[in-house]
């Protein structure tokens, strides 16, 4: 009996507790907890509209001054290349316009630009495996240390095809005759494009390099995909590594649709510390892209080395401007939106 009535107490207790807990939700507690949640939503929506409005506002400015860049840059870059010679080097038809642009600047900058390179496709198409070598093979049959050289610490033909790239766009003891017939191999085997002449050496280069996404190849399935990124970064950077060998002035300017952060070859160069003499500047595919690498391209041969632009991992908007006051003052980034071996 003693344990029946302790049940039923406690049973009693229960249902008093559900029904207190129900006339305190039914009437000022409820009342209560729906004006706090009501409040906390409203400060929520006012917060974003703010953030919103601020995410407008920087990004119009970005784009007033990237339009004032664009505006600007023949006189920006007017005679700070004086004498020098530039190749400029490109990974994708995406990116041939501001390419092009790249070289307009640099012409009125007072360099030379006597060739452009277009790097194909089949450098790292995995289909393209037995081109890649028998172009090797072609190679060192007319200079077999070049060659040698490129294989030496390589992971994949491709990136020794493009140190070979390299070395025949800075080597200036090649003879004209040897490196003519090395580059007809590499154009022959559909390699390379060459737009110039090719028979002297440069003394600095510019890379516009397009996004993944437009390097990318539709029908690809996972394992061809994963192998051609990794090719394809291997053929940029054995590039880049020759370049770097070289102690030439170069700068990476890569296209960066969000704006906001970067990708590919860019992010490769601004966190690999192989790559930290390398300049960099994202927004290529913006009207202001290829001035910035041209400005950036007068910083390298000035001995100044950085990364431009409004990715989140860039150090500044624009590149110190010879005679201006640089990129620390009206340029800075505060007024811009960060807001395995080849068979």
């Amino acid at each position: 009996m003693i344990d029946f009535r302790y049940h039923l107490v406690s049973l009693i207790s229960v249902f008093l507790a559900l029904a207190v807990g129900i006339v305190l939700g039914a009437g000022p507690l409820r009342e209560n907890l729906g004006s706090q949640l009501t409040g906390q939503v409203e400060q929520l929506r006012t917060e974003k509209d703010g953030l919103r409005a601020d995410n407008e506002s920087l990004t119009s400015q970005n784009d007033e001054l990237g339009a004032f860049i664009s505006r600007t840059g023949p006189d920006l870059v007017s005679g700070t290349l004086h004498g020098r010679s530039t190749a400029v080097v490109y990974d994708d038809d995406s990116v041939k316009s501001p390419a092009d642009s790249v070289s307009s600047l640099l012409d009125e900058a007072g360099a030379d630009t006597p060739v452009s390179v277009k790097l194909q496709g089949s450098l790292w198409d995995p289909s393209q495996g037995r081109s890649r070598a028998e172009a090797l093979t072609e190679l060192e049959k007319i200079d077999g240390s070049v060659v040698a050289g490129a294989k030496k610490g390589a992971d994949s033909n491709a990136e020794a095809l493009t140190t070979v790239t390299g070395t025949l766009l800075t080597d200036g003891s090649l003879g004209a005759g040897k490196r003519e017939r090395m580059w007809a191999v590499l154009t022959d085997a559909r390699l390379v494009a060459v737009d110039g002449s090719t028979r002297a050496s440069v003394d600095s280069v510019v890379m516009a390099s397009a996004a993944p996404d437009d390097l990318a190849v539709a029908g690809d399935d996972s394992k061809t995909s994963s192998e051609r990124t990794r090719l394809l970064l291997q053929a940029q950077t054995g590039l880049l590594q020759a370049l770097v060998d070289t102690s030439i002035p170069t700068v990476v300017s890569g296209s960066t649709p969000t704006n906001d952060d970067s990708a590919g070859l860019l992010r490769t160069v601004r966190g690999d510390s192989r790559f930290k003499g390398v300049s960099s500047g994202d927004r290529l595919q913006s009207p202001d892209g290829p001035t910035i690498a041209v400005l950036a391209l007068a910083d390298q041969v000035r001995g100044t080395t950085g990364s431009y632009g409004t990715a989140s991992d860039a150090q500044d908007r624009v590149p110190e401007v010879p005679g201006g006051s640089g990129a620390g003052d009206d340029g800075g980034k505060d007024t811009g939106g960060n807001g395995g071996g080849e068979g």
